[in-house]
């Protein structure tokens, strides 16, 4: 543990943000032609290159922490609670009422498997660098305060969230964003709070890209093809809509926020000391 007690964690959480800021912003997209790809195709290899690169900074910087057991990659620790891995399961569902009724018969199945992939590397390399490797370090940081695990875990949850701010490079609907990040802490104090219960980092990252994939399969080509000849981006929508429609998922993950203060109350913090070895 002598590394991590030199790193202070905020510097940690905010030279993250950079890091993954600076390789979202690399330009690989110039570097392929979009007579044979699809924009689909182009946006989503980037997107996995992408995330593999941060997926590989995280598992070098959990390796450098050297705190197994709290990144949940210790494989001397069962796999206990494994419902707590299928609460999430609700959001399934609701991505999958979202195309339900449309025509899958008009999907590229190379496109749904592209879609897949992106999807399960976003859930790996932001778990591994927020869950496997932030959060460790936050524990450390708080663990003898009287409220140390509820601040190990919102905290990395903040930064996972204020991550998802580099959206508004690509995106203009400013509220859409910021209600993006306000539930992306929800969901990753959830997150947080699981690994801590169940030891094991895999199920969570596997759990987030999926959910990922189900909310984002309606965009697959030929599913959200606009029939007045306007895309979203195209269209003029009032601010007030905007504000309304992104305070609507809040609702959505709000539950799995609470489930995780729940479930928070009930972690032994005699266990997280064991596994720090202090």
């Amino acid at each position: 543990m002598a590394t991590a007690k030199k790193i202070h964690p905020f510097f940690s959480g905010l030279l993250i943000l950079l890091v993954i800021g600076g390789i979202m912003l690399i330009p690989l997209d110039k570097l392929t032609t979009e007579p044979y790809f699809s924009s689909f195709q182009v946006e989503y290899v980037v997107l996995s290159i992408k995330m593999l690169l941060i997926f590989l900074t995280g598992v070098t910087l959990i390796k450098k922490l050297n705190q197994k057991a709290l990144s949940g990659i210790d494989p001397k620790y069962k796999w206990p609670l494994k419902y707590l891995n299928l609460i999430p399961v609700y959001l399934f569902v609701l991505g999958i009422l979202s195309f339900i009724n449309k025509d899958l018969s008009l999907v590229n199945p190379s496109n749904v498997f592209l879609l897949l992939t992106a999807c399960l590397l976003v859930g790996f390399a932001e778990e591994s660098v927020f869950r496997g490797y932030l959060q460790p370090l936050f524990i450390k940081k708080y663990i003898a305060h009287k409220n140390g695990i509820f601040l190990g875990v919102l905290f990395p949850a903040v930064f996972f969230g204020a991550s998802h701010l580099l959206n508004l490079t690509v995106n203009d609907n400013v509220p859409q964003v910021i209600g993006q990040s306000i539930y992306a802490i929800f969901i990753g104090f959830f997150f947080g709070v699981v690994l801590l219960k169940t030891h094991k980092l895999i199920p969570i990252a596997i759990t987030h890209g999926l959910i990922n994939f189900f909310f984002l399969f309606g965009s697959l080509p030929n599913l959200n093809a606009s029939t007045d000849g306007y895309t979203q981006q195209q269209m003029e929508i009032p601010l007030m809509e905007q504000i309304l429609a992104a305070a609507t998922p809040l609702l959505i993950f709000l539950p799995l926020f609470i489930v995780g203060l729940i479930v928070l109350r009930k972690i032994n913090k005699e266990e997280i000391l064991k596994k720090l070895n202090v």
